[in-house]
């Protein structure tokens, strides 16, 4: 006569170890994955980073206003206020028949923008995030206020002055 060596009636002492086995394992994984990934944030200040926009048209350039709202014209995001616009004009190396050399010379009507953006921000080890954003040097922004709108790029972000 075969003994039985099931425990209550329908596991046996290996089944039962491998199924605490997974819902170790399955803690530990959500641990570390799930409850893990919470970083240390800091406390909210002001951030100020700059958008330049290349070969804008120089009408462009004389629409924003110190103080108006700047939003991302893709997600209608909110960016933070001006508070500095900076412009030159709008070069590009061009050979010359009469010299015989390449010249950098402004192109009409177009100017190179800098748009200085300043908002409330928090960092983390990863980031910085103004007004919801995340904001890093060489990211690509679509700027739009009032009367305007641009392609840019970020080429500097510093912590508020």
């Amino acid at each position: 006569m075969k003994k039985n060596r099931k425990l209550f009636g329908v596991f046996n002492i290996v089944d039962i170890i491998l199924i605490l086995l997974v819902i170790v394992a399955g803690i530990i994984g959500f641990k570390l994955f799930i409850g893990g990934g919470q970083e240390d944030v800091s406390a909210t200040k002001t951030y100020t980073y700059v958008v330049q926009g290349r070969e804008v048209l120089d009408e462009t350039v004389g629409a924003p206003v110190v103080g108006e709202k700047v939003f991302n014209s893709s997600t209608a995001a909110y960016l933070g206020a001006v508070k500095e616009v900076t412009s030159e004009p709008y070069t590009e190396v061009i050979f010359s028949k009469e010299t015989g050399a390449y010249q950098k010379l402004p192109v009409e009507g177009y100017s190179d923008m800098l748009l200085t953006i300043e908002g409330n921000g928090t960092e983390t080890e990863k980031d910085i995030t103004v007004e919801g954003t995340t904001v890093k040097v060489g990211m690509e922004l679509n700027v739009k206020g009032k009367g305007y709108a641009f392609k840019g790029i970020i080429v500097e972000v510093r912590d508020g002055e």
